[in-house]
């Protein structure tokens, strides 16, 4: 499968997702055979006026691929030149979010704000998709509430405004991350346009990918939430789709997993920041399991690396659940 020019090993991708899929955790799910992963949110703006902290956050020489920038904004010549940048970085593809619901994104007439302009948002895809060479991803919700539900019309615009594929949320602005996502709809976007279509929401298991992206019609699916704390579930994707069973997961290959991860975030970070980081990912990667709770709290008081990964060797050590999901 092929997003324009881009081949895409996998049918199932990674969602991205703010303080979460800086480059440790873009790498991580590519060794567990994500398709594809996207940066974090990008401002155009900031981008444009050269912000170390945005800049830095753009995809690096040497990153597993094919990897996507996603950036945001209002204003159709700022997210043009914010493209151009980005086109001459090691990115493969250039995403334009639409369909973001957070406020400091939405008042600045990007993210799920164009879902109530369709003709802005087609002119920001055109003039975007005309100034640079990689494809031009786009991402959208289904409208912006139950009264705007907007998505099949939007997705034949943006098609015919150059886009290389659309990834459909399956919930309208106003709900957030509420309720469910109708995936009912995103088959309908499918059948609606020639380009792909990638399927967003709800994914939790392996088992829910491989059965949406077949009754979907879609080309991919993009798994967000479902991924954190449980990189391999794009492995267990990848085996369940191709021959109906998958591998569960060890207590020991998740140990093996958190200190690989505290690893290349030092790499990536420093020891001291790497640290604080990680706190918030085991979270993910120990909900549910029997002490769980008791493990977390001393790692949110444990400052240095050595007596973090002494804390996760300990606790995984004493944990009687051999295998997990």
């Amino acid at each position: 499968m092929r997003i324009g020019e881009i081949k895409i090993g996998s049918r199932a991708v990674m969602a991205p997702i703010a303080g979460i899929t800086d480059r440790p955790f873009r790498a991580l799910v590519m060794e567990y055979g994500a398709g594809m992963v996207t940066s974090e949110l990008l401002s155009a703006n900031a981008l444009v006026h050269e912000s170390e902290k945005t800049t830095g956050m753009l995809p690096q020489p040497g990153e597993p691929r094919p990897v996507a920038a996603q950036i945001f904004g209002g204003e159709p010549d700022i997210l043009m030149e914010a493209a151009k940048i980005v086109d001459e970085t090691d990115c493969d593809i250039i995403d334009l979010n639409f369909g973001c619901p957070v406020k400091k994104v939405t008042k600045t007439g990007g993210g799920a704000a164009l879902l109530t302009d369709i003709k802005k948002a087609e002119r920001i895809t055109a003039v975007v998709s005309k100034a640079v060479k990689k494809p031009v991803t786009v991402k959208i919700r289904t409208g912006w509430d139950k009264k705007s539900v907007n998505a099949v019309e939007m997705a034949k615009s943006l098609e015919g405004a150059g886009a290389a594929a659309i990834t459909v949320h399956g919930r309208y602005a106003s709900q957030g991350y509420s309720g469910l996502a109708d995936w009912g709809l995103i088959s309908k976007v499918a059948e609606s346009v020639d380009i792909p279509v990638i399927g967003n929401g709800d994914i939790r298991t392996c088992e829910q990918a491989a059965s949406l992206l077949e009754s979907s019609g879609c080309a991919f699916v993009m798994i967000g939430r479902g991924a954190l704390g449980a990189p391999w579930i794009f492995r267990q994707f990848n085996e369940y789709n191709s021959a109906g069973s998958f591998g569960k997961i060890t207590v020991g290959e998740m140990e093996t997993v958190i200190l690989r991860h505290l690893d290349m975030m030092t790499v990536y970070y420093g020891e001291r920041r790497a640290v604080r980081k990680i706190r918030t990912l085991i979270g993910y990667y120990t909900k549910g399991i029997q002490g769980g709770a008791r493990f977390r709290e001393a790692a949110n008081k444990t400052a240095d690396k050595n007596s973090l990964k002494r804390l996760i060797t300990g606790f995984f050590a004493q944990s009687g659940e051999a295998v997990l999901t």
